[in-house]
């Protein structure tokens, strides 16, 4: 059995949400009353529902949560589609009357996979959701001197120099996640996605930190013309 991790699917092909959560720090299992073995909340989804509210209805029915945050992560597949979910939880409520037994907080997943209930999928789900994390924490170095970051794009076949823009972390999160660069525009006051309109992608290959992690390098493939004017590069008007 494979887990694999499309990058989109439809959405009426989900069938499954699965809700990785945390609770003052610590990893939120569940046992169910019929097995020995721990897992993570999810479960179907039922006629009527929104994938999200698939989540949102699991995650309180399996742990009691009542107060917290919930985000959408990506798809997996492994013989039917499911999304993966992050939580934060703030506050666990009573356990509702359901076939869950208990809760079970721990500081780390279970280190045998005899102890998972589904030991060929959920293990790989939530080392995924960890590197997503991981990452997140290691984004916001980049922005400890401000809100947004130079990004100096390279052309990755040849090195020259496309372009110079400005990166959010909510812009650079997106370039990490769909591989195409995302931008903060400062006149608009908006991310753009370069090329979007244009067709003038820019499909990244590397992103390199500077040693003050206060500059950011971005090898591309670009298709097409990386400047407004119609110009390969923005950097054309000579000087000396």
């Amino acid at each position: 059995m494979k887990v694999e991790f499309p990058e989109s699917v439809k959405d009426e092909t989900l069938k499954y949400a699965v809700i990785a959560a945390r609770y003052k720090g610590k990893w939120v299992f569940v046992k169910h009353r019929e097995r020995d073995t721990l897992e993570i909340p999810g479960g179907h989804r039922e006629a009527g529902e929104n994938i999200a509210q698939t989540a949102a209805r699991e995650l309180f029915e399996e742990t009691g949560a009542v107060k917290y945050s919930l985000i959408q992560l990506f798809p997996y597949r492994v013989n039917d589609n499911g999304m993966l979910f992050y939580a934060e939880i703030e506050e666990l409520g009573e356990l509702p009357d359901s076939e869950i037994e208990r809760v079970e907080l721990l500081d780390e997943p279970p280190a045998e996979l005899s102890g998972w209930t589904y030991p060929e999928i959920q293990p790989f789900l939530l080392e995924k959701i960890c590197g997503i994390l991981n990452a997140e924490t290691d984004l916001k170095k980049y922005f400890r001197k401000g809100e947004l970051i130079p990004a100096i794009v390279q052309d990755a076949e040849n090195g020259e120099v496309l372009m110079l823009a400005y990166m959010n972390e909510e812009s650079m999160r997106r370039t990490l996640k769909t591989g195409y660069t995302w931008f903060w525009s400062r006149s608009r006051q908006e991310l753009w996605n370069k090329g979007a309109t244009s067709g003038h992608l820019q499909k990244v290959v590397e992103i390199y930190g500077d040693c003050d992690d206060d500059t950011l390098l971005i090898k591309v493939e670009q298709i097409g013309a990386a400047c407004h004017t119609g110009n390969r590069t923005c950097f054309f008007n000579r000087l000396r």
